[in-house]
């Protein structure tokens, strides 16, 4: 358990970067296409760094670059016993250590449609003045008679160069919330299917 916690916090504190080495995979075997607001997501970066953990990333057509994307859908899986309850504690207690020296960390449990998943939207800052808003759906799958946690995520970014723009970026989060987070309550999250 102790090590699987670890495991989760190393890979959590990735949050904000990316990076394209290997091939792109569909390892989780969950399509090269997902739709999101009406607009395909194309994969555009996978990694399948140990035995237990898969990620990949969906950026749009005209997010084509990953230092500048504006929208983007990630599907985690890890091969793990902890529960929802457990990551979302997890990712709570990595996003409250990490308010103490980021100002801009916020975060909030939001309405889920499933008893079993839990949904929590934030944003943080990062390097280059990014700004990030992320919802986050964890729910619980088995494959193959093992069971995995399974992370769903719509990611927006927005890059400031003054206070006005960081202002606008709130301004964006407040109003889309409600409506991303219901999208994202509504999404069949596919069933995984390691390779």
């Amino acid at each position: 358990m102790k090590k699987t916690a670890i495991l989760l916090l190393t890979i959590c504190a990735l949050t904000l970067v990316s990076f394209q080495t290997n091939p792109v995979t569909d390892f989780l075997s969950i399509g090269s296409t997902l739709k999101f607001e009406d607009q395909n997501f194309i994969l555009a970066w996978s990694s399948h760094p140990n035995e237990v953990y898969y990620k990949q990333e969906y950026l749009r057509a005209s997010d084509n670059k990953f230092e500048t994307y504006q929208k983007m859908l990630i599907v985690e899986a890890i091969k793990s016993d902890l529960s929802v309850e457990q990551a979302t504690e997890m990712k709570i207690t990595e996003l409250s250590n990490l308010k103490k020296s980021n100002p801009l960390v916020q975060y909030n449990f939001e309405k889920n449609n499933f008893e079993n998943e839990k949904v929590i939207s934030f944003m943080l800052s990062g390097g280059h003045n990014i700004l990030e808003w992320n919802i986050y759906r964890y729910q619980k799958q088995v494959v193959d008679n093992e069971p995995y946690l399974v992370l769903y995520a719509y990611s927006y970014r927005s890059y400031f160069t003054n206070k006005n723009e960081i202002v606008k970026f709130l301004e964006y989060v407040k109003t889309n919330n409600p409506k991303i987070t219901e999208l994202i309550n509504k999404v069949t999250i596919p069933k995984i299917k390691v390779k």
